[in-house]
C-alpha cells in the first residue's frame, strides 16, 4: 500500500465523490480513480460502492478508514519530527479542518484563523461551523483535525480538551421591554414571557433549559438555529433570548438591545479540542498557542 492511495482514499472517503476529492487534493479525476483501483488490488477487495451518481464505502472501506487515517498520520508526524526545527511555516503545506460552534466561527476565531494563514501561508484551512454532536463526530471519524466547542465543560473520552477563554452568557431583549428597567430579574420571573431559544445540542440551551426546570417556569419559547436570527429577533421586539456576550457587544452599544439583570450569571468555556489519539503537529501547536494568545485577558 502506497501512503498517497490511502491519502486519496481518505478524501474519497470524506467526501463521498470522486470529483470533489479531486479538488481537494488538486489532482485529475484520473489520478484519483486510479489510485483507488491500485489499492483495492493491493488489498484484493472493493472499498467503495458506485450506486450511480453517489459512492459508498464498503464494510472493507469502513474497516480501512480508522486504520489509513492512523498510518496517514504517523506518516505525517515522522516527516515533522524528522525535519524538526528545522521546518519552514513558510513551505508548510496540507489541508486543516477545523469546526466550531457559529457564534466561535463569527465572533473569536477570524483573527486566529487569519494569523495562523500568516504563520502558513501555503496551508489550506477548511473552516465551518457545527454544533457538539457532528463536531465530536467529526473528530472521531477523522474528517476534521480539531475543533472549538462552547461548553460548560468538556468530558469525552476520545478527547483532549483545553479551557481557554470565559464566555459570559447574557439574557437579552429590547431596550424597551418593561424588564430591561428592572435592577434584578429572578428565571421564575420569564414564566410570562416569549423565549427565543437556540436548538437542542448547545450549551446555551442546556442551561436556560435547566434554569427554568429550577425554578419551575414554562414560559412560550420560539426555537432558532441561528444566533445571528435569535438575535435579531430579540432586537425586533420577539421576545428574550439569551445569547454569547462576545455576540450583543455592537448591538448593546448602538443601544439595539439591552442586557437584563438576571440573577443568574451563567458563564461558558471556549474550549480547543482534539483526538486523544492524534499527536498535534506543527500546525495544531501554532493554533493552539495563537488562541491562547489572543484569548488571555487583558490585565487592567
Amino acid at each position: 500500500m502506497e501512503l498517497k492511495h490511502l491519502a486519496t482514499f481518505l478524501a474519497v472517503a470524506r467526501e463521498l465523490s470522486f470529483t470533489r476529492a479531486a479538488q481537494d487534493l488538486d489532482y485529475v479525476q484520473s489520478s484519483v480513480t486510479a489510485h483507488i483501483k491500485a489499492l483495492e488490488t493491493d488489498l484484493g477487495v472493493p472499498l467503495f460502492e458506485r450506486l450511480g451518481r453517489r459512492v459508498a464505502l464498503t464494510d472493507a472501506g469502513r474497516e480501512l478508514r480508522p486504520r489509513a487515517q492512523h498510518l496517514v498520520g504517523y506518516a505525517e508526524q515522522t516527516r515533522e519530527a524528522v525535519v524538526g526545527a528545522a521546518t519552514d511555516p513558510h513551505a508548510v503545506r496540507g489541508t486543516l479542518r477545523i469546526a466550531a460552534p457559529e457564534s466561535l466561527c463569527a465572533y473569536r476565531l477570524p483573527a486566529v484563523l487569519g494569523a495562523l494563514k500568516e504563520r502558513f501561508p501555503l496551508l489550506r484551512v477548511v473552516f465551518g461551523p457545527a454544533g457538539r454532536p457532528a463536531l465530536l463526530a467529526g473528530l472521531e471519524d477523522g474528517t476534521l483535525d480539531a475543533g472549538f466547542l462552547l461548553e460548560e465543560s468538556v468530558d469525552h473520552p476520545m478527547t483532549v480538551a483545553e479551557r481557554m477563554a470565559q464566555e459570559p452568557l447574557r439574557l437579552v431583549a429590547h431596550p424597551g421591554h418593561p424588564l430591561a428597567a428592572r435592577k434584578q430579574l429572578d428565571t421564575g420571573e420569564l414564566a410570562g414571557e416569549t423565549l427565543l431559544v437556540i436548538e437542542q445540542g448547545c450549551a446555551q440551551r442546556d442551561i436556560i433549559d435547566r434554569e427554568l426546570r429550577r425554578a419551575g417556569a414554562r414560559p412560550a419559547t420560539m426555537e432558532f438555529v441561528s444566533v445571528e436570527a435569535l438575535k435579531r429577533c430579540a432586537a425586533a421586539g420577539l421576545g428574550i433570548a439569551l445569547v454569547p456576550g462576545a455576540t450583543v457587544e455592537d448591538e448593546t452599544r448602538r443601544g439595539e438591545l439591552a442586557v437584563l439583570p438576571w440573577t443568574v450569571e451563567p458563564v461558558l468555556g471556549v474550549h480547543y479540542i482534539r483526538h486523544k489519539d492524534r499527536r498535534p503537529t506543527l500546525v495544531l501547536r501554532t493554533l493552539a498557542d495563537l488562541a491562547r494568545t489572543a484569548w488571555r485577558p487583558h490585565s487592567p
